[in-house]
Order: C-alpha cells, then structure tokens, then sequence
C-alpha cells in the first residue's frame, strides 16, 4: 500500500479506545452506584430523547457533508463527500485534538479527483469557518450567560479551565488573523513570514514544510478570492449547523434520563469544553475529553452515580462511532485509493 497509507495502523483505532475505555472504566469502579441508577427510569420518552441525540449526531456531519458538497461546487457526489466527511472525522479521531483531521482532507479530497490546490484550499477554508465559529459564538453566548457562571470555581478544575479556555481562544484568534490575511489580503506577505520565523535555529527542521504551507496559502487564495454571498452563505450555515448539533447531543442525552432547567448553559459549557479539548495531547482527545467532561459538566447530573453511564453514551455516539465506521472503510479506501494508482 506504499508509505502514504502507512500511517493507517490498527494501533491508532486500538490506542484511543483503550484509553478512553480505560478512563471511562476508572470511572465505573470508582463512582458507578447500582442504588443511582435504580432511580432512572427508561420511558418512551427516555428513547425518544436518545433517538433525538442520534439525529442530532448525523445532523453533526450532514453539515459537513454540506458544506464538501459547495466547496467543491458539486463536483463530488453526495455519496463522495459523505465519504470524505466520514474519512475526516476518523483522521481527527486518531490524531491530537492540536492537529485533527484537516492535513488528511488534502490526500482524501485529492483521491477523489479534486486537483491538489482546490484540495487545500478547501481544507484552508472549512478550517477558517471552524475558527470563525469559535471566535463568534463565544462573545454572543455572553450576551445570554453571566461569565462567572460559564466559567463556575465549583468544578474540581476550578479556575484552571479559563487559564486553559483563554489561552486556546486566543491562539484560535491568531489563527483566523492569519487565515483571513493569507486567504483574502496579502498571501504572499504571510508566505515571507512563515519563511522568515521558521529560519529561526530551533524551527529551522520544519522550514520547507513552512514554505510548502506559504505557496498552499498563496495557491488557495487565488482559489477563493473574488466568491460572492451566495458561495459563503450555505458554508457559512452548515457550519453552525454542524457544531450546534455536535453540542446539542449532550442536552439531548441529559433530557433523556433526568430534567434539564438551563439548556443554554449546557450548550455554552460544551463550547467551552470543546475549545479547552484542543490542547489534549491523546487521540480525539481520548481520556482528557472523559476527565474534563466529569469536572465540567457532572454538575447538571442529579446522580452523581450515572455520571459514567452519560459519558459512555456521550462517547459512544460521538467519538467511538466514527473510529468503528473507520475502521470499516479506511481498509477498503486504501485499497481503492492506492490500488488504482499501483495499477496505473
């Protein structure tokens, strides 16, 4: 299959799912109460909620799937970007939450015939919109959450998650600077800088990799610039679409076993938390995502005994579905992929 498939070893679906079970298995032993979980009662109403959470999950990547479809203005199918979605969201499973599945949308778009330099500026893009959404949402959720309850000293991290949250959102704004500068201003000033900080002596390893991501920059920007309204609008929804119904999986689950009095809390935390995830260091943020779930959001659950019972089912719907459906389709796509290119 050649060094580009190599990188798709079954050690990277194993890793994270040991590590997560492991945490969440820690949990079970530590804080799972029988006595807790006699006192939830599974009604009809309880399936229906966990029904909704499903959609809420396809609703996730139907906004990507979307936003694929228009970014590459319907030359690939909707079965082809259901695909590259599905491709994407394995990629991000077994990387770091700090690097994700982005660098591997480049080689998945390109095996589906897209030319390399729309392939980057595709990936350029729908990282854009995912910083933009970020940096946008959190001063409106402001306009509706006090900060100090956003950020509560109740959780055993204390203010350990603002020091985090503060220090993420402000590499995320320094990111959309650069995107925004690269894509729609002056690629070929962000190129020079790249190449000039990255001649420091201890960057110099990752110098040409910093001059190949200044000539993605400048070849993007030519991809892009000039679109009108009509080309960002129903990226620019799909977006939402997507991260909403990523958040809203957890409310879903929430209302599924217990009342929920402050739906728009729960929501503003996930934000929170999603954006603190970004410095865990574990594939798709494996353990750290179980640690800082139980600190951050356990507090909304009345029986502190099922916390590790919410966070398996948050996990198994979120996270460990798409490292089973990779490993269902990675193997036949690198067949596929690099077979034909053997052949050729």
């Amino acid at each position: 299959m050649g060094k580009e498939s190599s990188g798709f070893s079954v050690w990277k679906i194993i890793l994270p799912t040991l590590i997560g079970i492991g945490v969440v298995g820690y949990m079970f032993m530590r804080e799972f109460d029988f006595g807790d979980l006699q006192q939830v009662s599974i009604t009809g109403t309880s399936l229906i909620w966990i029904f909704v959470a499903f959609c809420f999950m396809l609703g996730r990547d139907a906004g990507f799937v979307i936003r694929y479809r228009y970014l590459t203005e319907k030359r690939l199918s909707r079965k082809q970007c259901i695909k590259v979605t599905l491709l994407a969201e394995f990629g991000t499973a077994i990387t770091p939450s700090s690097v994700g599945g982005s660098s591997m949308a480049v080689l998945f778009l390109a095996k589906e015939n897209i030319p390399v330099g729309r392939s980057t500026a595709i990936v350029f893009v729908t990282l854009l919109l995912d910083e933009m959404f970020f940096i946008v949402t959190f001063p409106i959720l402001l306009l509706f959450i006090p900060f100090h309850t956003l950020f509560s000293d109740t959780s055993a991290l204390g203010s350990g998650v603002l020091i985090l949250f503060t220090a993420a959102y402000l590499i995320k704004m320094l990111m959309c600077t650069f995107l925004i500068v690269g894509l729609f201003f002056r690629p070929q000033s962000i190129r020079w800088l790249l190449i000039k900080v990255f001649r420091l002596p201890f960057l110099r390893r990752w110098h040409k990799a910093a001059a190949k991501a200044g000539d993605d920059i400048i070849t993007s920007s030519k991809e892009i610039k000039g679109k009108k309204a009509k080309f960002w609008f129903p990226l620019i929804t799909s977006t939402i679409l997507s991260w909403c119904s990523r958040y809203l999986v957890v409310n879903a689950i929430f209302m599924a076993f217990f009342p929920v009095y402050d739906n728009l809390l729960i929501f503003a935390r996930q934000f929170v938390m999603w954006i603190v995830m970004v410095v865990s260091p574990t594939p798709g943020g494996s353990g750290f995502s179980e640690f800082i779930f139980k600190e951050y959001l356990s507090e909304f659950i009345p029986l502190t005994g099922v916390v590790p019972l919410v966070i398996l089912l948050w996990r198994l719907l979120t996270y460990y579905n798409y490292l089973f459906v990779g490993a269902l389709i990675v193997p036949r796509w690198v067949k596929d992929s690099f077979g034909r290119k053997k052949a050729s």
